[in-house]
């Protein structure tokens, strides 16, 4: 008699939480993340293996998406953004390039050192849910639009968007 014992390694990285439930084919590009059933890491960047995947929607660093941008590339659901502790968040300008490129909402997820999700946005866009973290920052704690309690880290100054509503 043969016994075969499969030992399955456990999925290093971390857990890729989407912003909308439930969660589209999710291109991840970049590294220390795990994949899914709906999500798949290319740690590399956009390649024909991503590109075979054919994503709904992609999630990066901003300097990816750019990148990105130029290749006329079109998805149907939404870009994630990556932004790391001691950066700056999105700008208007920032969103605006990426709204041009991919035609898709744009959402921004703020991650530690090893990509733990520490707050991210909802479909509100009235700033970044609090997952965890952010002792002494500025928050704020009115009930968002979406309906959610937890306090939010604001997006910043929305002049330029309030210029155009106005305008």
């Amino acid at each position: 008699m043969i016994i075969r014992i499969r030992i399955r390694s456990r999925a290093s990285g971390a857990t890729f939480v989407h912003p909308m439930d439930p969660a589209p084919r999710t291109a991840v590009l970049a590294r220390g993340f795990r994949g899914s059933k709906q999500v798949r890491v290319f740690a590399q960047g956009w390649d024909s293996q991503a590109a075979r995947f054919q994503p709904a929607s992609i999630a990066a660093p901003f300097d990816e998406l750019v990148r990105l941008a130029k290749l006329d590339l079109r998805l149907e659901h939404s870009v994630i953004v990556f932004t790391y502790e001691g950066q700056p968040g999105l700008s208007y300008d920032d969103r605006e390039l990426l709204w041009r490129a991919f035609g898709v909402p744009v959402f921004e997820q703020r991650l530690g050192p090893k990509n733990e999700l520490l707050a991210m946005e909802c479909e509100a866009h009235s700033g970044l849910h609090v997952v965890h973290g952010f002792s002494g920052a500025r928050l704020e704690s009115d009930v968002c639009a979406c309906g959610n309690r937890s306090p939010r880290l604001p997006r910043g100054p929305r002049v330029e968007e309030l210029v155009e509503l106005l305008a």
